[in-house]
């Protein structure tokens, strides 16, 4: 879809309407899509991005991030990464290449930093710190699995904008890939992007929180990989998709302490390019009617 992507942040560059300059929102997000449209107003309209960023957390969300971090900085070649200026850059990844054990031992160091909201919290960070490094391990082995993921260059967390040229709608939908696979070049301060060998979004599980046993200690129950992809996962998955006009494969992973699964087109129907194309434009339909939400909320 787009040839040349400017380093300059493409959401200061839009014209945005009025209804978005007055409301201070300028962009969707694929995972916006999963909430609801009260949370959203509450989340987004009423609280600042300090706000935001004071929300509490929770032990999957910052296991899953250990994960994402051993997995790219071991194997991606280009990271893109917050500068001095505030704007998200492709960096050259120092990490590459670098011993698994000694990037899973940095990530749970940091981990062991998260203090939990509360006792179950506490209970689940516990339990996933011994669980981080078999989820690793399966990540390792997932993306051996998939070709394009040895054979290509690798760029991760590679920001991607369908502006209003491309969509019917007046905000832009943004979204930054956990993968990409070849496509990507640096030429002189201009990210050079032709149609990349594969995407990839990645997703890990943790064991779920059981009764409270008679010793008074937390019991987990044990998960499997999914037998089909989250339908919010697979929207996420569409937006990667679209912004190659479909051209490019997608493939949605799932790691837990188990095992892996990976799904694709051959495995799943909603990641043919008739089933992306769906679910892309189911995503264009909310973002239309909160449009017409946030007009109405702005007279």
């Amino acid at each position: 879809m787009l040839k040349n992507i400017k380093l300059e942040d493409p959401l200061n560059e839009l014209a945005l309407p009025l209804f978005a300059k007055k409301l201070n929102i300028n962009h969707f997000s694929p995972t916006q899509f999963a909430i609801p449209d009260g949370n959203w107003i509450y989340k987004y309209l009423v609280l600042t991005q300090e706000e935001r960023r004071l929300l509490p957390a929770n032990s999957q969300m910052k296991a899953g991030v250990c994960v994402n971090n051993v997995l790219q900085n071991h194997l991606a070649d280009t990271i893109w990464k917050f500068g001095p200026t505030k704007k998200l850059t492709p960096v050259p990844n120092k990490n590459k290449n670098r011993d698994r054990k000694e990037l899973i031992f940095e990530e749970l160091q940091e981990f062991k930093n998260y203090i939990p909201a509360d006792d179950k919290d506490q209970a689940k960070k516990d339990k996933y710190l011994d669980e981080i490094f078999d989820v690793c391990e399966h990540g390792f082995s997932a993306l051996e699995k998939i070709g394009v993921a040895t054979s290509y260059p690798i760029t991760c967390e590679q920001q991607i904008s369908i502006t209003q040229e491309f969509s019917s709608l007046l905000l832009p939908v943004v979204g930054r890939t956990d993968f990409t696979f070849g496509g990507v070049g640096d030429r002189n301060g201009i990210i050079d992007a032709p149609k990349p060998a594969g995407i990839l979004e990645l997703k890990t599980q943790w064991s779920k929180v059981g009764k409270i046993k008679k010793n008074g200690e937390r019991s987990f129950i044990s998960l499997s990989a999914p037998a089909t992809p989250s339908y919010n996962h697979l929207i996420q998955c569409a937006m990667y998709a679209a912004y190659w006009n479909y051209s490019v494969p997608v493939y949605l992973v799932y790691l837990n302490k188990n095992e892996y699964k990976i799904f694709d087109s051959n495995n799943c129907i909603h990641l043919t390019v008739a089933g992306l194309q769906n679910l892309f434009q189911n995503m264009i339909n909310v973002f239309k009617r909160r449009e017409k939400l946030y007009r109405s909320l702005n007279n």
